[in-house]
């Protein structure tokens, strides 16, 4: 799935393959369309096949979590060609999560996504319990919504140790998320 992001302008890059057509007179953008909103991005390809696509800022156009299609459209004198398509999601790129511990007070968990602090984004992509953490925190999922949605939250970790095939099994691999979750 292809990340856009409401606070961070990107570059699409792709090298392009183009026979039959010259590259000098063709053109390429990137249509991103959701279930409200199309929008365009006009692109360049240099003379080696180069692409690329500037993405701008989607703040105001499209929310976080929006999904839909992304597509590829390359013109090639007069021919229309979709090389590439996926499926994207919008994302805030800067998040702060402060959890504020104190000896009279419950863990409390505050979310912005005000830019003004720039943090180093730490992930630990060799363990799936933290990524699986760290998604409920973003999604506000605290161990009271896990209970009141128990079955079908159960259900959604079992499948998901079982596809990465977690060494310590499902049981453990359940227990251990629910024991880093935020209580409040």
């Amino acid at each position: 799935m292809y990340k856009l992001y409401t606070d961070k302008q990107e570059t699409f890059e792709c090298d392009l393959f183009l026979e039959g057509a010259d590259l000098k007179q063709s053109s390429a953008r990137l249509i991103v369309e959701s279930k409200d909103l199309t929008l365009m991005f006009k692109g360049t390809i240099d003379d080696k096949g180069n692409c690329k696509v500037p993405i701008k800022k989607l703040k105001g156009l499209m929310g976080e979590n929006t999904t839909g299609d992304i597509k590829l459209e390359v013109i090639a004198e007069d021919t229309l060609i979709e090389p590439w398509q996926s499926d994207f999601v919008v994302e805030t790129a800067k998040k702060v999560t402060v959890e504020v511990k104190s000896q009279k007070q419950k863990p409390q968990i505050k979310e912005s996504t005000k830019p003004q602090v720039k943090i180093k984004n730490i992930k630990n992509d060799s363990n799936p319990i933290n990524e699986i953490v760290e998604f409920f925190k973003e999604n506000n999922i605290t161990i009271q919504k896990v209970l009141k949605g128990k079955k079908r939250i159960v259900s959604i970790l079992e499948n998901y140790s079982k596809k990465i095939g977690y060494k310590g099994g499902t049981k453990k691999f359940i227990r251990e998320v629910i024991q880093k979750l935020p209580k409040v």
